[in-house]
């Protein structure tokens, strides 16, 4: 929520595709990164399912849909990480803890020094850090498709 999609009024949750709304330039930017060579892969904090106000059969729907979607676009997403726990919990993937980061490297043997992670908060931020990621921020005023493609130019003048 925030990176991908609209985020919701604090304290409510994306609970149906109903509710999901991409966010202007968010399937351009992975479709950018995709033709780029980049892996694609979400780490999402689902706190909702902690509270009882979603179930993960609802978060895989919801993701199912999503991935759809992206199929249809022309993108796909090598893997979806999520954090079903509370606030409270203490476990090692809810962000800002790096885990889900820690574990894509796991699964697909990355570098996270040479791994872009985007998010959209301070958590988000303290994550990649704590990964030792290459990390960036949307922000109201700069969008997904705004950071990747100034990634991306900054890449292409390493190579050049």
């Amino acid at each position: 929520d925030g990176v991908l999609n609209e985020r919701p009024p604090r304290a409510h949750y994306v609970r149906h595709w109903e509710e999901f709304q991409w966010l202007p330039g968010a399937i351009e930017a992975m479709r950018q990164l995709r033709s780029a060579g980049y892996k694609l892969m979400l780490c999402t904090n689902q706190s909702g399912i902690a509270r009882g106000v979603m179930t993960e059969d609802d978060l895989a729907r919801l993701h199912s849909r999503m991935k759809d979607e992206l199929a249809q676009a022309g993108v796909t997403l090598d893997a979806i990480y999520y954090c079903p726990h509370g606030w409270g919990d203490g476990c090692f993937c809810r962000k800002p803890s790096p885990g889900m980061l820690f574990q894509a490297q796991r699964d697909f043997h990355l570098d996270l020094t040479k791994t872009l992670f985007i998010g959209d908060d301070e958590r988000d931020q303290e994550a990649g850090e704590a990964a030792g990621c290459m990390t960036d921020l949307v922000l109201s005023q700069r969008s997904l498709l705004n950071v990747v493609q100034e990634y991306l130019s900054k890449e292409a003048v390493k190579t050049s």
